[in-house]
Order: C-alpha cells, then sequence, then structure tokens
C-alpha cells in the first residue's frame, strides 16, 4: 500500500493489537483465472515466532482451493477511522482528512483439514472470542460437532511480510494533533473515539 515514512508503523506490539482488536480481514488472492478474489474472515494471532494467522472458511467457498493452489494470500485488517477537520488546523489554507489504522500481511497459506486439527483451531477461536460458548461446543452431539467440522476448511497463514500504516495526523503540528484527538475522543462515534486512542497510544 501507499506508505509515506512518518505513517510507517513497525512496532509488531501495534500491530498484533490491531489484529485483536479489529479480527474481521479480507483475504485477497487469485482465483482461477488469476483474478484477484476476496473473502472477509475472522483472523487470529498465533502465539510463537513470527506473525502467523489461523481462521476457517466454508468448505462451499472456492477460495480455499484456489489459495491451496496459489499458495500466496494478503489479509487486510481495517482498524478504526475518522474524519479530520480542517477546523482543527492553525491556517484555513487546509482540506479535510481521513485518519486511520490498516495492516497488510502478506504471506504463505497451509491449509487444516484434519478434523481434530480443525476442532483443535475452533477451540482456539471460541477461547479468543466467547470463552463461555467453550463448554455448549463440547457438548454438542458427536456426530453433528463432525458435520460442521467437515463444512469447514481451517488455514494457517506463515506472514512473510507486514505493513501497518497509523496515518495519525504525524505530519501535523503538535498542537494541532492535540485539537483533533481532543475532539475526537469526546466523539458519540466509537471509531472516532477509537482513533483517539491510537493518537494517545502514539503520544500524539
Amino acid at each position: 500500500m501507499y506508505l509515506p515514512a512518518h505513517f510507517n508503523d513497525t512496532d509488531i506490539g501495534h500491530a498484533l493489537r490491531l489484529i485483536a482488536e479489529h479480527p474481521l480481514a479480507l483475504l485477497v488472492g487469485p482465483d482461477a483465472q488469476g483474478e484477484s478474489f476476496g473473502t472477509h474472515v475472522p483472523l487470529v494471532a498465533v502465539p510463537g515466532d513470527g506473525l502467523v494467522l489461523e481462521g476457517h472458511m466454508a468448505r462451499a467457498n472456492p477460495h480455499w482451493g484456489w489459495l491451496q493452489a496459489q499458495r500466496r494470500v494478503l489479509a487486510v485488517f481495517s482498524g478504526p477511522s475518522a474524519y479530520v477537520s480542517p477546523r482543527h488546523y492553525e491556517s484555513v489554507k487546509n482540506v479535510p482528512t481521513w485518519n486511520y489504522a490498516a495492516l497488510h500481511a502478506y504471506g504463505d497459506v497451509v491449509l487444516i483439514d484434519g478434523a481434530a486439527d480443525k476442532d483443535a483451531l475452533l477451540k482456539r477461536l471460541i477461547g479468543q472470542f466467547e470463552p463461555d460458548y467453550s463448554e455448549q461446543w463440547r457438548g454438542l452431539p458427536e456426530d453433528y460437532q463432525y458435520k460442521l467440522l467437515g463444512a469447514i476448511v481451517g488455514f494457517r497463514i506463515h506472514v512473510t511480510r507486514w505493513e501497518l500504516k497509523l496515518k495519525l495526523s504525524q505530519n501535523r503540528a503538535a498542537v494541532e494533533r492535540e485539537r483533533i484527538r481532543e475532539a475526537l475522543a469526546v466523539s458519540t462515534r466509537g471509531d472516532e473515539r477509537a482513533v483517539a486512542d491510537w493518537m494517545t497510544r502514539l503520544g500524539g
């Protein structure tokens, strides 16, 4: 993506935070004709060395087969975003803009298609998003669980390169950044408050 130096963030902690707070990613890879195809799917980061993401999609979705053949994939995570009014700037000779956080993760796909492995994957996802549901999942009839597991294909993405863009007014004067942050922090819109939180994390 277009990534000016002042918006480029190389802190892996910030990348992991964005993934955890906004797990719904857009997976982009080629279809059978080589055209771009996208699937929206929640992904989580797997603890360990390097950045590894895992998730699953419906077996009925042809995307997993194309990914298996092509291996390469781009996962796009879109974080919070907010309109920024030029009224916060010192000079009237300014225009509106948009602040946002976005992560592009490029990597190689490995499928997870064994029933036991997919069950373990689902339990990890449940443990992150709704731990209380774990007992209900374990209590479902075994044949029903097996049917559901058969309807999905799990996968891991071994990330080889990632880019984190935090466009949070770092190119503006400190007094202007503070005005923007303060205005967003008192907004009634959750996304705008989240942008203000990210600006606070970056000290701006």
